[in-house]
């Protein structure tokens, strides 16, 4: 070959890998780029997911206090009303006693009004007697008599039937203003016992109504808190799916191939043992509701370390609703593990991050929908929530 056909060579293969390595490099730079793009506009979504899901979890929070508060307004109706009722009940009884005697009272009227009559009648007859001998008066019958002791004896006959005549005259009005006097204080009474009994019935309809309204909010607050569920449930699945997205991005990006190695994990609070709440079906400690648990609850106090259970990538590290502050690490296989109710502050690693097995990626706490310091641990196999203890080292 001759010298001007070999520079001409070199300078042929000169412009063509001055040109071709920098396509390669442009082209490797914008595929990067297009990953990061990505990834932001994941993590923007996941972002709004919880924010929402924190927005859910203070609504169903809200809800459960409201609910907490009319159930003991309920309590207190409940009592009030047995109250009432018993209190109707009792006035019931003394509105038939306080009958009864008005019954008896108008009895005894009826035979004080013959004993009137009676003693009317003896008065008429005595005056009419009286009106035939006008000529003869006590004074004349006190004259009439023929010695000393048969004056005594008349006189003692007249102070007899004057006193007869006046004890008649005294018991008729006696008779008359007892019997009034008991009718009126009967009809008195009977009229405060049924004004008392219609206020008190009167109280116990406005009790039953103000139970039902509750009734009523309770029943509205329960479809409320289901709405909420359900929209909880779509957030939750939505934000598996965005991390789901975000780590065969971050794989694809760094070159990362994980594979699960099959072999046991770690326990993931090394400070604790005390199962709260095992896999499967329990007594939600919140609802009282019976329903299904996704993982393990393992008692330890705020703070304790949280460790990976095996290698992997983290691909959540937010907040998720009912989980509260949520890490979730993607094993590889499909094979991912979640820790929740992190405590604020307590999240120790980054969505993308590398994680060993045993190494510290959170703390303890009593976010989202829990009810005292715990781990929520679960394992999940292609997004299906599995039984924990298959992975677990015993």
């Amino acid at each position: 070959m001759d010298k001007r056909r070999w520079l001409s060579l070199v300078l042929t293969l000169s412009l063509f890998f001055s040109i071709s390595f920098p396509m390669i490099e442009t082209k490797a730079v914008s595929k990067s780029q297009q990953l990061d793009k990505q990834i932001q506009q994941i993590q923007l979504k996941k972002k709004e997911a919880a924010n929402k899901a924190r927005n859910i979890d203070m609504q169903l929070k809200q809800i459960n206090s409201t609910k907490e508060s009319i159930q003991k307004e309920l309590v207190s109706l409940e009592t009030q009303i047995n109250e009432t009722e018993n209190k109707i009940f009792t006035l019931e009884g003394q509105i038939e006693k306080v009958t009864t005697q008005a019954k008896e009272a108008a009895n005894q009227l009826e035979l004080a009004e013959k004993r009137v009559e009676e003693r009317d009648d003896l008065l008429r007859t005595r005056v009419r007697l009286m009106a035939r001998n006008r000529d003869v008066d006590y004074l004349d019958v006190l004259l009439g008599a023929t010695s000393f002791s048969d004056f005594l004896q008349r006189f003692n006959i007249l102070q007899k039937i004057v006193d007869s005549d006046k004890k008649i005259l005294e018991e008729n009005i006696k008779d008359r203003n007892t019997i009034v006097e008991k009718k009126k204080e009967i009809e008195r009474s009977l009229a405060r016992l049924e004004q008392l009994f219609g206020e008190t019935e009167n109280l116990r309809k406005t009790l039953v109504a103000k139970k039902e309204e509750r009734k009523v909010k309770i029943a509205s607050l329960n479809q409320q808190a289901q709405e909420l569920a359900e929209f909880k449930e779509e957030e939750q699945n939505l934000v598996k799916e965005l991390a789901e997205k975000e780590a065969a991005l971050l794989r694809e990006k760094n070159k990362l191939n994980i594979k699960y190695s099959g072999g046991k994990f770690a326990w993931p609070l090394p400070a604790s043992t005390r199962i709260t709440s095992d896999f499967g079906l329990r007594i939600h400690p919140i609802t009282g509701k019976k329903t299904g648990h996704d993982g393990i609850d393992i008692g330890a106090p705020q703070g304790k370390d949280i460790v990976a259970a095996d290698d992997g990538v983290v691909i959540l590290a937010t907040y998720v609703s009912g989980y509260g502050n949520t890490v979730m690490i993607d094993h590889g296989s499909g094979i991912w593990t979640l820790y929740g109710h992190i405590r604020n502050g307590g999240i120790k690693v980054k969505v993308g991050q590398e994680v060993k097995k045993g190494e510290k990626i959170a703390e303890v706490g009593s976010t989202g929908r829990s009810t005292g310091p715990h781990l929520h641990f679960e394992v999940q196999k292609n997004k299906q929530a599995v039984n924990p203890w298959n992975y677990l080292k015993k």
